[in-house]
Formats: C-alpha cells, structure tokens, sequence
C-alpha cells in the first residue's frame, strides 16, 4: 500500500476569516519583519481577525492590543490556525 503525501498549504494573515483566531508563524522577508514586529506582531503571537477591508486587516491580539495591517504585508505572514 503506498503512502499518501497530505498537502497542507500555508496561510497567510490575508487568508483569515473574521473571528477566527491564529497563532502567527513565519514572517517573510526583511522589510515585512521589520514592519510587523513595530506594530505588534511576532512569530508565535496569537490574534483574532476583527475586520477585513480592501486595504487592510483589523487585528486583535490575546493581550488586547489592536493592530491594523495593510493587506501588502499581511501577504507575507504565515499563520496557523488555533482552536
């Protein structure tokens, strides 16, 4: 019997639903790293989407501090989803 490869694909933070609640992973390149860790947000930093527009995501962390991140560089931050 051979063995079946699962394919898990990576989420980014632009991928995410209102309400759901993640653990972010990987942030990519040095400039979105630079950015994102300035404004809050860290690998292994849990938060939950508040509101997704055009132009950006509404973020809130566990601790209650609220971010807002531009869609460019929400792209470019993997995520896991959390129960």
């Amino acid at each position: 019997m051979p063995a079946t490869a699962t394919s898990v694909s990576a989420r980014s933070l632009i991928d995410i639903h209102v309400g759901e609640r993640v653990a972010v992973g990987a942030v990519l390149f040095d400039v979105v790293r630079h950015h994102c860790s300035s404004v809050g947000i860290q690998p292994g930093v849990v938060m939950r989407c508040e509101c997704s527009t055009n132009r950006s995501v509404w973020l809130r962390r566990d601790d209650g501090m609220q971010i807002e991140l531009d869609r460019v560089y929400a792209a470019f931050v993997e995520v896991e989803p959390l129960q």
